[in-house]
């Protein structure tokens, strides 16, 4: 669909979900509905002169407008997809040669309650309303069937892509553990999957950074630092060539750790001055290899080298101090940091998320971009993905999504209930409902080693 870009596609929708919405209060010809559907009927009609149809629905509880995602939901769009869910209503489809009367009489209808899924489509055959097709809840799969469908893709087809790109990280430290020069295709293949996914919405995989294998660190670490890296970059508004260089240098900043000996690697107490000479090597050694594999262009390997210089550029190697270097490698810095100090070690407690991103505001000016920090702390929102809370209710759920439209209220997942038992699946809740009501409120951050819950585990297991 060239005739709408992101901002176009939200427009829409929000467009659709507010004309629906205001006619049960007002009359079709008042200016509060008369004005949005007129210029509904324009943004639809430009639509169709490029394509025959044009379609939005929900699938797992996200709406989608063709191939853009809406992950983090407004009011109005969350308002949508509930009352889609009412009636039962999968997808919308409407096709070239929609009439402005459909379209109104349409929304009239979608208006109306009750309306069941049945209903509705008798209403619509009755009223000659054509050019407009529902798709009930679960009798559409949503997957690309020609070149005018995208995949919308589950949570467990994105626990999949993840996998996918730790199996292309180890084989790639195969490769280069047996001699060989590693093979990109397969970074680079699961990177532009990634690049897509994050360029409709930046926060979709963020979840999936908190899946951490101690016994597989190094593989799950620079997965998670090319997702952080990706969703920062897509957040500062960089190009989809730029995300996924940064998707490619995150998952292979740390790949120069294969050739450094597994005694020091693996050392649970502090090295020594020598073994951490020897421990500084990874980001030469990374880039040397980087330069030898075909398909990556010459600033992968410039950013590897760099993602040890720190912000002030007192790090490491320091022959490279002086060299020019990308806003990229600040930003990897970035994700590195988060990662590693949220994640478990022999020698570290990890830190969670939320005070992960307070101990990164402490080395804002020096070690980390100040002005990157701060954007990512916005990104990462007040309750990161990922962070395990307690409820006034006394429930305890991990944060799901959050909330652009209040911070103090991300989507959560419930995993314990208010007397204590554990959920045999997790129950998604909304701590504020459209109206405003509120279900409850976060009263404090929960160590989810002291309830022995591994946040990772339930988004790696597909129950997250």
């Amino acid at each position: 669909m060239e005739a709408l870009d992101k901002p176009g596609a939200l427009r829409l929708v929000t467009l659709f979900s507010g004309v629906v919405k205001g006619m049960a209060f007002y009359p079709e010809s008042h200016p509060a509905i008369r004005q949005p559907l007129l210029e509904l009927d324009r943004m639809i009609g430009m639509a169709l002169t490029t394509t025959d149809q044009l379609s939005w629905g929900v699938i797992d509880g996200v709406l989608f407008l063709d191939e853009y995602l809406f992950v983090t939901p407004s009011t109005a769009i969350a308002d949508l997809v509930n009352r889609m869910m009412e009636k039962e209503i999968g997808r919308i489809i409407v096709s070239a040669g929609l009439s402005f009367d459909e379209l109104r009489g349409f929304v009239a209808l979608l208006a109306s309650r009750p309306a069941t899924f049945d209903l509705l489509k008798a209403r619509m055959q009755q009223e000659r309303i054509s050019h407009i097709t529902l798709v009930r809840q679960g009798e559409e799969s949503f997957q690309a069937e020609d070149h005018d469908e995208i995949e919308v893709e589950a949570e467990g087809d994105y626990v999949a892509t993840y996998g996918r790109a730790l199996d292309a990280i180890r084989g790639l430290c195969r490769d280069i553990e047996r001699g060989r020069i590693p093979n990109s295709a397969p970074v680079i293949r699961v990177v532009d999957r990634m690049v897509s996914i994050t360029m409709q919405e930046p926060s979709t995989l963020l979840g999936l950074t908190m899946i951490k294998d101690y016994d597989n660190y190094t593989f799950n670490h620079c997965v998670n630092v090319g997702v952080l890296a990706m969703a920062l970059g897509a957040t500062l508004g960089l190009d989809s060539q730029d995300v996924k260089s940064l998707g490619i240098a995150g998952q292979l900043h740390d790949i120069g750790k294969t050739m450094i000996p597994k005694d020091i690697l693996n050392k649970p107490g502090k090295l020594s001055s020598d073994e951490f000479d020897e421990m500084k090597r990874h980001s030469e050694l990374g880039s040397k290899i980087i330069r030898e594999m075909e398909g990556l262009g010459p600033e992968i390997a410039q950013v590897v080298l760099g993602h040890h210089l720190h912000f002030n550029r007192n790090g490491y190697p320091e022959w490279a101090r002086r060299l020019p270097f990308s806003q990229m490698v600040d930003i990897i810095a970035i994700a590195d940091t988060y990662d590693a100090i949220t994640t478990l070690r022999v020698y570290q407690h990890p830190v969670n998320p939320r005070a992960a991103l307070t101990e990164m505001q402490k080395l804002a000016g020096t070690l980390l971009d100040a002005r990157l920090v701060s954007r990512f702390v916005e990104m990462m929102g007040k309750y990161p993905v990922g962070t395990l809370v307690r409820l006034d209710t006394n429930e305890v759920a991990v944060v799901y999504r959050p909330n652009p439209m209040d911070e103090d209220a991300p989507i959560v997942r419930v995993l314990i209930d208010v007397d204590g038992s554990r959920l045999t699946a997790p129950r998604e809740q909304s701590l504020v409902a459209n109206d405003g009501e509120r279900y409850s409120s976060i009263v404090a951050v929960v160590d989810p080693m002291l309830k022995n819950i591994d946040v990772g585990k339930l988004i790696a297991s597909g129950h997250y």
